[in-house]
C-alpha cells in the first residue's frame, strides 16, 4: 500500500503533523510519499519517501492530486493499493489503513457534513445572491443523476482498477476552458470533477462519515472518547447558518480534518499519539 500527501514550504508543518499522526498505524508494508513542491524537505521518519516536484500549471493547491496519483501508480507498478490524504488532516487511534482497501474501478471519498455543499456570493447590500454547485459541471459531461451521495476528496482510497478514472479526473482538473470558468465549473476546486466522475461511473459506494471537520481539541477528545451520534456541535457555523462540525457516528470516525494553526494542530497531535 501507498499513502501520498503533498504540500509546498509554506504549509509543510501541516504535512509534517499528518504524517506524525500516521505513525502508529503504519505496518511495514506501507510506503508513505510525500511530494514537495518547489523545495526540498530535511523531514525523516519510518517509511517516508520523499520526492520534490516543480509547482505545475494549476490554479489552485487542489488540482493536483489527481495527476499525482496517477504519478504514485507508474511510481510503484507493483503495489496494488493506493490513499490520497490532504495535509491538514489527523488520524484517530481507530485507523486501519488496510481496511480501506476495495476494488472498483473509481476512488472511494468521504461524506462530509452537508449533503450539497455549495459556494454563494452576493453584494453588500444583501441582493443578487448566487449559488455556485456541481450542476454546471454535470450538464457538460452529461451526468443526469447523482448515483451516491456527494464525496468531498480531502481523503480517497483507490487501486489499480481505477488508473481509467484518474485518466479522466486528471484531464478535468487540465482543462482550460473549464478552469477559466471554474467559478462555475469548480465551485468546490477539483472536488466538483471528483465527483461527477463518480456519478458518471455509477458510483455507489464511499467511505461514509469517517471523518469530523474539525480544528477543536475539545470536539477530538469527544469523538475519541465518548459515544456520539448525529450531532451538530454549533460551534463552526457559516453565513447560511449551516454547521459543519458534525459527528455521524464517533465510533466509525478516523481522521479529523481542517487543521492549519500549528499551536491547536501540535496539541491534539500530542493527544492523539498518547492514547
Amino acid at each position: 500500500m501507498v499513502i501520498f500527501l503533498y504540500t509546498n514550504k509554506v504549509c509543510e508543518h501541516q504535512a509534517i503533523t499528518c504524517i506524525k499522526s500516521m505513525k502508529p498505524h503504519l505496518t511495514d508494508d506501507i510506503k508513505v510519499v510525500y511530494f514537495t513542491i518547489g523545495f526540498i524537505s530535511s523531514f525523516e521518519t519510518k517509511n517516508l519517501i520523499k520526492v520534490p516536484i516543480p509547482e505545475r500549471n494549476y490554479p489552485t493547491f487542489h488540482y493536483y492530486k489527481a495527476e499525482l496519483s496517477l504519478d504514485v501508480m507508474k511510481m510503484f507498478p507493483d503495489e496494488q493499493d493506493f490513499i490520497f490524504t490532504d495535509t491538514d488532516i489527523l488520524f484517530s487511534h481507530r485507523m486501519d489503513f488496510h481496511k480501506l482497501k476495495h476494488n472498483h474501478n473509481y476512488a472511494l471519498g468521504v461524506f462530509g457534513p452537508h449533503e450539497l455543499p455549495f459556494i454563494w456570493s452576493r453584494d453588500a447590500d444583501g441582493s443578487n445572491y448566487q449559488e455556485y454547485n456541481e450542476k454546471l459541471l454535470m450538464k457538460y459531461f452529461n451526468v443526469e443523476d447523482k448515483s451516491v451521495r456527494y464525496q468531498w476528496s480531502c481523503f480517497y482510497v483507490f487501486n489499480r482498477n481505477c488508473q481509467e478514472f484518474f485518466e479522466e479526473y486528471t484531464s478535468m482538473c487540465k482543462n482550460e476552458y473549464l478552469i477559466s470558468r471554474r467559478k462555475w465549473y469548480y465551485p468546490f476546486h477539483d472536488e466538483t470533477s471528483f465527483n461527477v466522475c463518480i456519478w458518471k461511473r455509477g458510483g455507489t459506494e464511499s467511505l461514509g462519515f469517517i471523518f469530523v471537520n474539525t480544528h477543536d481539541i475539545n470536539t477530538v477528545k469527544l469523538t475519541e472518547e465518548s459515544a456520539v451520534a448525529d450531532t451538530r456541535l454549533g460551534k463552526n457555523l457559516d453565513e447560511t447558518g449551516a454547521d459543519w462540525e458534525y459527528i455521524h457516528d464517533s465510533s466509525k470516525v478516523l481522521l479529523y480534518h481542517g487543521f492549519k494553526e500549528e499551536k491547536s494542530t501540535n496539541e491534539v497531535l500530542d493527544y492523539l499519539l498518547c492514547e
